[in-house]
Formats: C-alpha cells, structure tokens, sequence
C-alpha cells in the first residue's frame, strides 16, 4: 500500500494542486501501521500522550508556476466527465 512518498513527481503535484506545502513525516512507510497502533493503544488505555505529530523530514513545496495550468486541467475534466456521463 502506498509509496507516493517515494515519488518527487507525485509529491509536486499533489502540492501544487492543494496550493499548500506538503510536510512528510520521519519514518513515513510506518505511517499506517503506526497510527493505527497509536489509536489502538489510546483507545485501550486511554493515554492521549502519544498523540503528538511525527517530526518533518522535509517539506514539498508547491509549484505555483503550474497552479494556474492544474486549475485548467482539472475544469477541462469536469466538464468531459459531466458530458460523458450520460453515455455510461
């Protein structure tokens, strides 16, 4: 499961999109795993400490060159989509 982390194109895009940096968390394979640990644990004991944020091991800045470019993208797609949807 996963492994967009792994991938700098992924990652620019999916900044770019949302227009805000993406922050990626130390150890971020474990991710899963580890908060679903974390939330069983605070749900048998109901120890709320371990509820802190992952440290940041970089941040993945978004592209504002292209922003304008994904906006069109995306209204280009809706529009195909509400067209061909009458057809499926």
């Amino acid at each position: 499961v996963g492994g967009g982390t792994h991938s700098e194109y992924w990652l620019r895009a999916l900044a770019t999109t949302l227009e805000v940096p993406l922050m990626l968390p130390d150890a971020a394979e474990l991710g899963g795993a580890f908060g679903a640990a974390r939330l069983g644990m605070m749900a048998a004991t109901g120890d709320l400490s371990i509820a802190n944020e992952p440290p940041v091991a970089r941040v993945v800045e978004p592209d504002f060159a292209l922003t304008e470019a994904f906006r069109e993208a995306h209204e280009s797609h809706r529009k195909a989509a509400a067209f061909l949807k009458d057809y499926s």
